[in-house]
């Protein structure tokens, strides 16, 4: 167990009422604090990856890009036909 000068008196509190929980209710416990971290990490990765594709979008669909791929398009027809 970790020194008890790291723990949070906030975690201590919840450590020993914690230790009046059964087995049972202690598992239930432990597994409730894990799941919260792995959902709280798939909503930030989901975060970020909405963020990444927000500024993709933005730096993809722009006025200036446009032209060009209207240039492209035009040529890659025009080289089609010859």
């Amino acid at each position: 167990m970790m020194f008890n000068s790291t723990i949070s008196p906030r975690v201590k509190k919840v450590l020993h009422t914690a230790k009046s929980f059964s087995t049972t209710e202690r598992l239930v416990l432990a597994k409730l604090l894990l799941d919260s971290l792995v959902i709280d990490e798939a909503e930030d990765t989901a975060d970020w990856l909405a963020l990444g594709l927000a500024a993709f979008e933005k730096d993809w669909d722009n006025p200036d890009d446009a032209i060009y791929d209207q240039k492209s398009v035009s040529s890659a027809l025009i080289g089609a036909h010859n």
